[in-house]
């Protein structure tokens, strides 16, 4: 329970904030159901045009929109500097500016490597923001330096997760028990976590809750595009492939666009085949769980099968 008491949730089920996969609408149906709902910085948007002030401008709306949606705690995911991603150092000052003007109580902060944010992580701080770090490469070292640093909690991501994967090809099973045993502070556990089974393995290795992504883009409130969440419906876990785009390595499903060889041209191939549901052009990026779904599911069923685990 220290980690519902920490966010003020009733079950610790965290829905991942995904690239063009996140809204007001699902962030709330998660809150709402008892979990935390999360925003990233392109909450709601449907299209990648516009600069930095009007994607902070929107950024801001879909925050008051989510308050309109429910009473219930959620978060902000804030993506730290990354040497060599300069939109991540053109965005992190005018996000924090809004996270903090909109007096926003929980943010997690990801990242390549905390030190590159420790003075974004320590305004939070000072400002009385609860913080939950996840390193996109974890490892049991960064996750004592993100305790020594003052996070509240961390995320553990495992190499069976969606997005982006860890420059460490470490499994879930294998790094969670690691890192629950060396720090003290709460860990959620992520990567190939989609039903109440995987969520109680989580907790039996330590994990003070779940954080999901794949399992929530194939619900009703998400924003992916229908024959999206139809075809991670229809895939088998052996049928996905792994590709290299600009911003790193990514699991997909073997859609048209990456058996034409187009898969590796750029990052915005994710929103075409994600939000669009152009698999002619884009890709559909998930974690290994996706062989396990079997139907879509509103974002309240979701959260109330994975919250056995933890009951």
């Amino acid at each position: 329970m220290r980690l519902q008491k920490l966010l003020g949730i009733e079950t610790p089920v965290i829905q991942a904030s995904m690239v063009w996969l996140n809204s007001a609408e699902l962030a709330a149906a998660v809150s709402n159901a008892g979990g935390l709902g999360v925003l990233g910085p392109n909450a709601g948007r449907k299209n990648a045009n516009g600069g930095i002030a009007s994607t902070v401008e929107d950024f801001r709306q879909e925050i008051k929109k989510t308050r309109q949606l429910t009473h219930k705690p959620f978060a902000i995911n804030y993506l730290l500097p990354i040497e060599g991603v300069e939109i991540s150092f053109q965005y992190a000052e005018p996000l924090l500016e809004v996270i903090l003007q909109e007096k926003v109580n929980i943010v997690i902060t990801s990242g390549k490597d905390i030190t590159k944010g420790e003075r974004y992580i320590k305004r939070l701080k000072e400002a009385g923001v609860i913080v939950i770090h996840r390193e996109i490469s974890p490892t049991v070292a960064n996750s004592i330096l993100a305790e020594k640093m003052g996070v509240d909690a961390i995320i553990v991501t495992g190499h069976e997760a969606g997005g982006h994967l860890s420059e460490h090809r470490i499994s879930t099973l294998t790094l969670l028990p690691q890192v629950t045993d060396a720090v003290k502070i709460p860990v959620i556990a992520a990567g190939g976590i989609y039903n109440q089974k995987t969520a109680k393995a989580a907790r039996a290795m330590g994990a003070a809750g779940v954080y999901v992504g794949t399992r929530f883009i194939t619900t009703f409130e998400s924003p992916a595009s229908l024959n999206t969440k139809q075809a991670i419906v229809n895939v088998l876990s052996q049928e996905l492939v792994e590709i290299n785009t600009p911003a790193g390595d990514v699991r997909v499903i073997a859609t048209e666009s990456i058996l034409a060889g187009r898969g590796d041209s750029e990052v915005g191939i994710i929103k075409k085949g994600m939000l669009d549901g152009d698999h002619l052009n884009g890709v559909i990026t998930v974690s290994e769980s996706a062989g396990g779904i079997e139907e879509i599911r509103s974002a309240k069923d979701v959260v109330c099968e994975l919250s056995f685990a933890f009951a």
